[in-house]
């Protein structure tokens, strides 16, 4: 049964004024005139105003009442949640030996005379590794052979007579690609493929705009994922110059008989209205430098050994840090030191309440709104004896605490490019910035939140059991957008046909929404944050479950659709029509904004095509949809696509993700 809020007093000023002129025959029956010009009605309304002020700073006291009854229940408000981002070092020139930027460095965005600068803290060591690459691979789309398909080039041996690297067939087609593999692991850098390629030898395309696509392997179940182009001075491998990549995570793999971690270009299908190649460029050189690498970072800032102060030996003292709020800790780097007289250091643990402390353990409690630090206390039982809940420091032992960070809130949430201040400089190192937005800072939750998620936390109390249980609880983890539960009996068909006590967690991460764009083209597997959900889940799931969490698996879907517009309709109109239907696309076949209710593509969902046709239809300025050609990847085609009608049918760990669609507007 939910908890009601109490009203000590429920009357308000107009009551009280009622209630007082009720009691006026009663008391004075000879006052009569009780019109509000009287002055005795103005004493009585003054009464009243001052009483209902009263009233309501009495109302209060039930808000705190309140969240004494929640904390009894478990339920405490939730401290500030610090934003995220992944920051980005760019090293002044590329080193012979690799660079180590430290876990902890700080980054800021700039102080102004209105607005303190936002700090950010890295989450972890970032490696800048020098690259080696083990030779450079090309692979013909439309060899009939998948043997003869590959050639091998001696990268050392570029430039001497007779040895240059035709990157593509000779008659180029989509699907052909230039394969470079590498010794070592180059996940999250910024690379700079150096290149000196032939004059005008690519011709045929828009240097502006080339046809590639630079791509790195990232395992079996997510293939091919491409990479951020920040900068290409070749002009698609027209002229001498540097191609600067941002690399996601890398894995190691086989192909061509050589082992490595791979990078590739690949040569893709036109988009309307771009050129292509006719026909292959050459390189005479080429080699790859590490210009820099990305780390995750969130706003916060470290404190380091600050001093609470002196115990008296007591039980129950209190301290308070000197920053408040106060972000998640990791029990390995922040816990409490206790210095006593002649007695080695103390490491002293944190617990979230004293329920389970014995009179020898080393606890404490830390409430992260205020920064209250509290030590167990000694309480009287019922057959008199006292029961000390968790030890007390000696007399005069000095408390200290090793690191904690604090921050968090919506102000957080800064745009790309403004975290570009470094707090402590770095050898080599010249420039930060990110090139995301910071996203997943909130404040601190209010009262009136935690009484309507009060009800879900009693039903579940941090237990996981119900399928609903597991996505509610993976929610709970920042960075999560989406989670969707597999069990046994929740879905007709799992993969596999899950067994009795397995569970599988799919979980989306949250992503910057650009352009309507959300998820296209992106990688939906984050392995940092599928190990914090399945941590998380695992100290929460039931006895016997066994528990696995991945990313959904996606379904590229790609749309060919011939619209038909009025015949004197204008050519900006035209143009117009055709973002607007190819924004549509976008944004329904979409794990984040897809779906017929908005809010993201439903895992395991069927597409009909007919639902195609239905959303093009609304697009203002198309009088009818022509043709409709939806298609998903094939190796096994000789096309290398497999075309869907009348409807895809998705397993119950799949999700739709929009692939490369193109609209022509007749």
């Amino acid at each position: 049964m939910p908890l009601v809020t109490p009203r000590l007093d429920d009357r308000r000023f107009q009551d009280i004024v009622d209630e007082a002129k009720s009691r006026i025959p009663r008391y004075c029956p000879e006052w009569t005139d009780h019109n509000v010009s009287d002055p005795g009605v103005a004493l009585i309304e003054l009464f009243a105003w001052m009483t209902d002020l009263l009233l309501y700073r009495v109302n209060q006291v039930p808000d705190r009442m309140y969240v004494k009854f929640l904390e009894l229940i478990g339920v405490r408000l939730e401290p500030p949640r610090a934003a995220r981002a992944p920051v980005t070092f760019y090293l002044s020139a590329a080193q012979p030996t690799d660079v180590s930027i430290p876990e902890g460095t700080e980054v800021a965005t700039i102080r102004t005379e209105t607005s303190p600068a936002i700090v950010f803290t890295t989450e972890a060591e970032l490696t800048i590794r020098t690259p080696t690459l083990i030779d450079a691979f090309t692979r013909r789309a439309g060899a009939a052979d998948a043997a003869d398909a590959w050639s091998r080039v001696d990268v050392a041996r570029l430039g001497m007579t007779g040895h240059r690297l035709q990157v593509f067939a000779t008659q180029p087609q989509p699907g052909d690609a230039m394969y470079l593999p590498f010794e070592r692991d180059h996940s999250q850098h910024v690379l700079a493929v150096i290149m000196t390629c032939e004059l005008a030898g690519g011709a045929g395309i828009d240097p502006l705009d080339p046809p590639l696509a630079w791509e790195v392997w990232q395992g079996d179940s997510t293939g091919w994922v491409a990479c951020e182009v920040e900068y290409d001075g070749t002009g698609g491998f027209n002229t001498p110059g540097e191609v600067i990549l941002h690399t996601p995570v890398m894995q190691e793999a086989e192909f061509a008989g050589t082992r490595g971690r791979w990078l590739r270009c690949r040569l893709t299908e036109t988009r309307p209205g771009q050129r292509t190649y006719y026909a292959s460029p050459w390189v005479d050189r080429l080699r790859v430098e590490a210009r820099g690498g990305t780390v995750g970072a969130r706003h916060a800032t470290s404190v380091r050994d600050e001093i609470l102060g002196q115990s008296d030996g007591t039980p129950g003292q209190t301290f308070s840090l000197q920053h408040a709020p106060l972000l998640a800790r990791d029990k390995h780097q922040e816990y409490l030191i206790v210095d006593s007289p002649g007695s080695e250091l103390e490491q002293w643990e944190e617990v979230e309440d004293f329920a389970d402390s014995g009179p020898n353990d080393r606890h404490f409690t830390l409430d992260s709104t205020d920064g209250t630090l509290t030590l167990g206390p000694t309480l009287l039982q019922p057959d008199g004896t006292v029961y000390r809940f968790g030890a007390t420091p000696l007399k005069r032992s000095w408390l200290r605490f090793s690191r904690y960070q604090h921050g968090g809130g919506v102000v957080g949430n800064v745009p790309r490019g403004t975290l570009n201040v470094m707090k402590t400089s770095i050898p080599y190192v010249t420039q930060v910035t990110n090139r995301q937005p910071a996203m997943g800072g909130r404040d601190a939750q209010s009262l009136d939140d935690a009484k309507l998620r009060a009800p879900q936390m009693l039903r579940t109390r941090t237990r996981a059991v119900t399928a609903e249980d597991y996505e509610y609880l993976a929610l709970q983890v920042p960075g999560v957008a989406r989670a969707h539960c597999l069990a046994p009996g929740a879905v007709p068909a799992a993969p596999g046909d899950l067994e009795p006590g397995e569970v599988v967690v799919l979980v989306l991460p949250q992503l910057p929404d650009s352009d309507g764009h959300a998820g296209a083209n992106s990688s939906l597997e984050r392995p940092d944050l599928l190990r914090a959900v399945r941590a998380h889940l695992d100290e929460r799931r039931v006895v016997g479950a066994r528990l696995d969490v991945r990313a959904p698996r996606a379904i590229d879907v790609s749309v060919e659709v011939t619209l038909r517009v009025s015949t004197r309709t204008e050519q900006y109109v035209i143009e117009n029509v055709r973002r607007a239907a190819e924004r549509a696309l976008y944004t329904y076949l979409s794990p984040y904004t897809g779906g017929p209710d908005g809010k993201g593509w439903p895992i395991g969902r069927d597409l009909h095509v007919s639902e195609i046709y239905a959303r093009l239809q609304r697009v203002s300025g198309v009088e009818y949809v022509d043709e409709v050609r939806v298609t998903i990847p094939d190796p096994n085609s000789p096309d290398g696509v497999q075309t869907v009608s009348p409807r895809l049918g998705l397993t119950s760990d799949a999700v739709l993700r929009s692939g490369q669609h193109k609209v022509l507007v007749q």
